[in-house]
C-alpha cells in the first residue's frame, strides 16, 4: 500500500531519468495491454534508434521517458506482446538468441527445468540447478546441458523477426546460446559474437551492435572484448533506473513482468522499488 501513495511522487521526482524496462515472456496479453496503456498515458516510450540520438548525439532525454525491451526472443512476444505495441504504436527491443531461431530447441533453463520435471523433481530443484549452472565456466555449463534428452519448443523464425522489426521491434544481440558472458572465455566471447553477427548478417537485421548481458552477467573484460567486436551499446539487468549521462555500454535497466499487477507494475516503473531494493542491499 506504500509504494501505491509514493510511485507518483518517485517517478516525478526521477523524470529526467531513463527507465529501460526489462522483460522476458508476455503470458498474459490482457495485463500486457493495461501496462503499456498505462506508459502510453503516463511516459514518453522511446525506441533503440532515439535512445543512440541521445546517447551519442547528446540529445535531450525526453520527460518521463521508457523503453521497452524483451530478451531472450521468447515466442510469446511475437503472440501476445506483438498485438498490443502495435495497437499502442509502442516501439521496443527484443534481443534474441541467435541459436534457438529457425529450431525447435528449448532454451536452456527451461530445458533444464522440463527435464528435471520428467524425472519426478520439483521446479525449485530446477531453479537450483540453472543458478548453478550461472556461476560455472561455460565450459562446464555446455557438458551438463550434453547430458539432457532433447526437447522441443517452438521458436521465432527468422521471418517472424523481420515481421517484428516491420511493426516497430527492433531486433537486438543476446549472444548466439544465451551463456554467463563473464564465466566465458575470450574465444569463447569472440565466438559468440562472430556467430551473432554471421546470422543478423543472413538474416539482413542491422541490431547486432546493440546487445543485453544474460543474465545481465557483465565484467571489464567482456566489455573491452564487446567493443572491439564492434557492440555499440549494451543493456545491464540491474533493476535500476539508467544514470544520465549514460554510459552506452552499461545501460540499467528494471526487471518487469509482463503479468505483474498494476501497482507492482507502476511502483517499478517509477523506479522506488528498485531504490527501495537498492537501499536494502547497502544494509
Amino acid at each position: 500500500m506504500f509504494l501505491v501513495y509514493v510511485s507518483p511522487l518517485y517517478r516525478l521526482f526521477s523524470k529526467n531519468r531513463l527507465r529501460v524496462l526489462a522483460y522476458h515472456t508476455v503470458p498474459d496479453q490482457e495485463k500486457f495491454e493495461k501496462q503499456v496503456e498505462y506508459l502510453n498515458k503516463n511516459f514518453n516510450i522511446i525506441s533503440v534508434p532515439q535512445l543512440q540520438q541521445i546517447i551519442f548525439n547528446k540529445s535531450k532525454v525526453p520527460s518521463n521517458s521508457v523503453l521497452i525491451t524483451f530478451d531472450d526472443g521468447d515466442v510469446s512476444v511475437l503472440e501476445n506482446g506483438l498485438p498490443v505495441l502495435k495497437k499502442f504504436n509502442s516501439p521496443s527491443a527484443l534481443f534474441i538468441i541467435t541459436k534457438l531461431i529457425d529450431t525447435t530447441d528449448t532454451f536452456w533453463p527451461r530445458w533444464v527445468e522440463r527435464s528435471f520435471s520428467k524425472d519426478g523433481k520439483t521446479y525449485a530443484e530446477a531453479r537450483r540447478k540453472v543458478n548453478q549452472l550461472k556461476v560455472v565456466s561455460n565450459i562446464e555449463r555446455e557438458k551438463y546441458l550434453e547430458t539432457l534428452e532433447q526437447i522441443t519448443s517452438p521458436q521465432l523464425t527468422h521471418l517472424d523477426l523481420k515481421k517484428m522489426e516491420k511493426a516497430g521491434i527492433f531486433i537486438g544481440n543476446h549472444t548466439h546460446s544465451h551463456p554467463m558472458i563473464n564465466k566465458c572465455s575470450e574465444e569463447e566471447i569472440t565466438l559468440e559474437l562472430d556467430q551473432v553477427r554471421k546470422k543478423f548478417d543472413e538474416w539482413s537485421l542491422p541490431g547486432y551492435p546493440v546487445f543485453a548481458y544474460p543474465n545481465g552477467n557483465w565484467d571489464e573484460k567482456a566489455e573491452k572484448i564487446m567493443f572491439n567486436k564492434g557492440i555499440k551499446l549494451a543493456f545491464l539487468f540491474d533493476h535500476k533506473l539508467a544514470t544520465i549521462p549514460i554510459n552506452p555500454l552499461r545501460i540499467s535497466r528494471i526487471r518487469v513482468n509482463a503479468d505483474s499487477e498494476m501497482n507492482e507494475f507502476k511502483a517499478k516503473v517509477a523506479g522506488v522499488h528498485s531504490a527501495l531494493m537498492n537501499i536494502k542491499n547497502n544494509f
